[in-house]
């Protein structure tokens, strides 16, 4: 029998974990630090402090799979760290959040089917991983001290990347099927990248009707930050990373979007194909995924 993934993923992970008190926050130069840029910062740490509500909704749409839900354990707490260490450097300008504060942020996220859910967030952490790459470096002169911080979070989201990579391909072994899905749901977060399809700004997946983001005071501040720095090249950067993962799940080469919708439309299309009924053409991109 196969070892279960979060064994293996906790080997992995553990020799490169970091800690708090490897960042120097007496090295920090208040002086330098702009108003704007801790804006950004206290938008950005609370938006991380929406790993917990993830978690939530992790636990009980994928309760039937033991191993990903011990495998939350590591993302849980790796991501919580993201929000500490935001959490640690705001403090050091008394901008912390405080715990009084933190309720007015919860969401309750909606169930919805486990394999969109899966590729969503696979495709998030991708997305994240440049974010923070491209922040760190428009901080760097700003405050070496942040920009390492956002250093360390990419390198941890790139790596929850991978893994959630190792659950789709898992998944695909015994359910080939379930390509579609995961095919469907990355069409869908690569048309229109800027619009910040992440999992915490996904309106469409809240009880309330209310994103993650909603909560946050300053969210459209930091929304626009984040679209003005974004570069074609981060884009496309991106997108070859997501279409690279695809070929190897799916074993045909993806070079393009357009490759990527003809692939989606033919799983489709068989998938479809004992209903009695045709199915809708899934190349339509205002299809949303049922999840997050």
């Amino acid at each position: 029998m196969a070892e279960a993934l979060y064994n293996r993923l906790y080997r992995r992970l553990e020799p490169v974990r970091w800690s708090l008190a490897d960042i120097r926050f007496d090295a920090i130069d208040k002086a330098k630090v702009s108003q704007e840029t801790l804006g950004f910062v206290k938008v950005n740490c609370l938006l991380e402090l929406s790993s917990l509500y993830a978690t939530r909704m992790f636990l009980r749409d994928f309760r039937e799979d033991a191993d990903f839900c011990q495998f939350m354990s590591i993302w849980y707490f790796e991501e919580m760290r993201h929000y500490l260490v935001l959490c640690e450097y705001l403090k050091q300008f008394g901008m912390e959040p405080q715990p009084e504060e933190l309720p007015a942020y919860d969401a309750e996220l909606k169930e919805a089917p486990w394999p969109a859910t899966l590729a969503m967030h696979w495709c998030g952490e991708v997305r994240l991983g440049g974010w923070y790459l491209r922040w760190a470096s428009l901080v760097d002169q700003e405050d070496p001290v942040l920009a390492g911080i956002f250093r360390t979070i990419a390198e941890d989201e790139y790596r929850h990347a991978q893994c959630y990579e190792d659950f789709m391909h898992r998944a695909l072994e015994t359910r080939p099927e379930l390509l579609a899905d995961f095919l469907n749901t990355a069409k869908w977060m690569l048309v229109n990248p800027r619009s910040d399809k992440h999992p915490t700004t996904f309106a469409e997946g809240s009880a309330d009707g209310l994103a993650v983001s909603d909560h946050i005071a300053g969210y459209q501040a930091f929304l626009a930050r984040l679209q003005d720095t974004a570069t074609e090249e981060e884009e496309a950067r991106m997108e070859r990373r997501i279409l690279k993962t695809l070929s190897r799940l799916s074993g045909r080469e993806l070079q393009s979007r357009a490759d990527l919708v003809r692939l989606t439309r033919e799983k489709q299309r068989s998938a479809a194909a004992p209903a009695a009924a045709p199915a809708a053409d899934p190349s339509d991109s205002a299809d949303l995924p049922s999840a997050r």
